[in-house]
């Protein structure tokens, strides 16, 4: 009989949109639901993803999804176990706090940026176990606490729920950042210590490390002195082989899609390649750039609209495969400056897999020292342009648009790739595994 360890996890919840969430539903797809359960100080009341888990607790301060004074003028939400329909429902938004979209978020930022400032961030952001919440976890008894963590405050409510319990604490790092999250002010130098210390102190205490990458396995051997065990987003085979069937000969449009987040880190090499579009548009008018974001206030920013360069609004999850197998180039971006690069180095993007096993052709945008870019210059399973420049990106979609057998050979490759290392059932398996305590 297969066994599966009691989970709770702590902060990231379930979703077919976010990085973390889809990687998270991935890997615990087929978990049986009475043992797995989520904890987190986002707000749960936005948006449910239950295909995986139908067990919410919604965390917050001192009963208030905000602490003060940010309690006083942003939404309000309840917390505590919430009513969840077992509906196998698998969402299309992501959950985000309601302060972080439409009015409140102008005024959720600058209260933010600053209480950053001043170093008083941390002080009011501090969840703490409230009586109900140590019943409810005595009740459920988890054998893990699993967490992606990504903040000082889960740092901390983590640390203090395994002094209580006793139970198991599997961290899973996401991206870089322990040395990201702390933002500039007047106690920079005091706050950023702090993080180090305590997420040295919680990694001692922690009997299953994971990562999101090989490349950050190693760096994290060599920066904290611990072993890493890695894996990110799997992906289910049967489910998006079937929509890779396709021709790679050149029709009337030719599409480049991007599909994901835009900010920190992928904002500026989006505009460079609506830049390099619309400079090929000069001479060939059939190139098109969608650009699929739930970010579009970000991207107004950063592009201007015209017939080759588009936003696409995000579609369910279950419609990516065709979406991806119907682009001829599909793109994966990342800037050049410094810090991009820092933030970047060793993260591995959800769509990574995603894109590999589509079928279509992938052109890798971005510095040679990045994780991502290692990877594919290892494999050769993507066109990589690794200098920011314009002229080169221009050259290299012409030569991908005008050359058909070279789409066809890297997407055959990459595919190849996919189904021997991102099959979704052995990685899925390796995982349940690693979470058994011993």
């Amino acid at each position: 009989m297969t066994e599966y360890p009691k989970i709770l996890i702590i902060g990231q919840s379930f979703n077919k949109m976010t990085g973390g969430g889809v990687t998270m539903s991935n890997l615990f797809k087929g978990w049986p639901k009475d043992r797995v359960a989520v904890a987190s100080n986002t707000n749960l009341y936005s948006s449910l993803d239950t295909s995986v888990c139908d067990t919410y607790y919604q965390l917050g301060y001192n009963g208030k999804l905000h602490p003060f004074p940010l309690s006083i003028i942003l939404p309000k939400a309840n917390c505590g176990l919430l009513p969840v329909k077992n509906n196998n429902q698998e969402t299309a938004a992501a959950p985000a706090t309601a302060a972080q979209s439409g009015k409140y978020k102008a005024l959720y930022n600058i209260l933010c940026t600053t209480m950053h400032f001043f170093g008083v961030y941390n002080l009011f952001y501090k969840l703490k176990i409230t009586p109900a919440f140590k019943k409810w976890v005595q009740e459920y008894n988890p054998d893990v606490i699993y967490t992606q963590l990504a903040s000082l405050e889960l740092i901390r409510f983590v640390q203090e729920l395994h002094n209580i319990t006793g139970k198991t604490v599997a961290i899973h790092i996401m991206d870089d950042w322990p040395l990201t999250i702390n933002k500039p002010g007047m106690f920079y130098n005091y706050w950023q210590k702090k993080i180090d210390t305590e997420f040295r102190q919680l990694m001692q205490q922690s009997k299953i490390l994971m990562s999101i990458s090989d490349a950050m396995g190693d760096e994290y051997k060599e920066r904290y002195g611990h072993n890493f065990i890695p894996f990110h987003n799997p992906i289910d085979i049967k489910q998006w082989k079937p929509a890779t069937t396709k021709e790679y000969r050149n029709k009337e449009t030719f599409t480049i899609l991007y599909a994901g987040r835009i900010g920190f880190g992928i904002g500026g090499s989006i505009g460079e390649i609506a830049a390099a579009v619309n400079e090929i548009a000069l001479t060939n008018k059939s190139i098109v750039f969608e650009i699929q974001t739930p970010d579009k206030e970000a991207l107004d920013r950063i592009v201007t609209y015209n017939n080759q360069v588009k936003w696409m609004k995000p579609i369910a999850y279950n419609e990516l495969p065709s979406k991806f197998a119907n682009a001829d180039l599909l793109l994966l971006p990342q800037d050049f400056d410094a810090d991009s690069i820092k933030y970047l180095k060793f993260s591995f993007p959800t769509k990574v897999s995603e894109y590999m096993i589509s079928g279509s052709p992938i052109l890798v945008y971005g510095d040679k020292s990045t994780g991502l870019t290692k990877y594919a210059l290892s494999g050769k399973w993507a066109y990589i342009v690794t200098e920011n420049n314009k002229t080169k990106l221009v050259q290299a979609i012409t030569e991908l648009y005008s050359k058909p057998a070279l789409r066809e050979q890297l997407a055959t490759l990459a595919q190849q790739i996919a189904e021997a290392n991102e099959d979704d059932r052995t990685v899925r398996d390796n995982f349940r595994k690693s979470l058994i305590v011993n």
